[in-house]
């Protein structure tokens, strides 16, 4: 059995965040790139079926690809993140997959409240706020990344590398 995720993958933003990834983000070094998190874990890998697959993919044609911008550093207590602006799309697609999968909430039910965020650090304390300034002063160069996601992904850990199981197509 291996973990899974869904989530919106955004190469656009490895430009700005690539190295940050890499640096404080455990699964970056496990070859997951830039990516909004929409629901983890999802279901064990083993219990996917072709139907769950079938239904991943109703879900997504019945949703129009989200369009946003990451141009604000948003944090937790111990991460730092990109905020999609406007956040409301990606909210009614981790909603519809919770509709879908009613056993599987956004987030994985660990938070109240799901924030749609592309995570740039992990586990940060005393460099958060080094991290912080140097996010806004790459986007204030970069300026913001701007990300379409034509499909989600299914993605699978084995704990050593990810990959992805399966893209669903958003409406287009």
């Amino acid at each position: 059995m291996a973990r899974t995720l869904l989530a919106l993958l955004v190469p656009e933003a490895e430009a700005v965040v690539g190295s940050f990834r890499d640096q404080y983000d455990p699964s970056a070094r496990r070859g997951l790139g830039a990516h909004i998190t929409l629901i983890y874990p999802f279901i064990d890998s083993d219990l996917i079926t072709p139907g769950m697959m079938a239904r991943l993919r109703d879900v997504a044609a019945d949703i129009p690809a989200p369009m946003f911008r990451l141009a604000h550093v948003g944090t937790f207590p111990s991460v730092v993140w990109l905020a999609p602006e406007p956040a409301k799309p990606i909210i009614q697609i981790a909603s519809a997959l919770e509709r879908a999968f009613p056993d599987h909430p956004k987030g994985g039910g660990a938070f109240p409240d799901f924030v749609p965020h592309l995570s740039v650090a992990r586990q940060v304390q005393h460099e958060k706020a080094a991290l912080i300034n140097e996010l806004e002063a790459r986007l204030a160069d970069h300026g913001p990344v701007y990300g379409w996601c034509e499909s989600m992904s299914l993605l699978v850990s084995d704990n050593r590398r990810w990959h992805e199981q399966g893209q669903f197509p958003f409406l287009q």
